[in-house]
């Protein structure tokens, strides 16, 4: 199955509608619990799919350079981050971000297991930085 970005848009809109935004082109949102997960196509690759999240802002985290070093470590290992990568941007906040397949998305069981993993991961991340207060 080769999935369109529009596509797998429309499906979200259908599985997500109460929490579902259109942002532009090639771009949209859903709410998933106290995260907003940003899709995004890639120019130049059809194929993937970037989603990324704000897990939080690092100004809520005590001791936010030891919280920092655990980022670095979960990157470089990929502990506790099922592959995507973790990053602090220009706002402060610590956010989460994955590639995909958008044939991994194509269907209803594709993408809803990709938004509930997604979340749980940022869920996992914004509960370890609770250990750095």
């Amino acid at each position: 199955m080769t999935a369109d970005f529009n596509g797998l848009a429309n499906l979200a809109e259908t599985l997500y509608a109460d929490g579902f935004l259109r942002i532009g082109d090639g771009e949209f949102s859903v709410a998933a619990g106290p995260f907003t997960l940003h899709f995004a196509s890639l120019p130049g690759n059809p194929a993937m799919v970037l989603i990324r999240a704000r897990v939080l802002g690092m100004e809520d985290v005590r001791r936010a350079e030891d919280f920092a070093k655990a980022v670095v470590a979960g990157n470089f290992f990929w502990g506790g981050t099922r592959g995507a990568t973790l990053s602090i941007g220009e706002d402060g906040g610590l956010y989460i971000t994955e590639r995909r397949m958008a044939d991994e998305l194509a269907s209803a069981d594709g993408l809803e297991s990709c938004v509930d993993e997604f979340a749980e991961t940022a869920g996992d991340w914004l509960e370890r930085s609770g250990l750095y207060v």
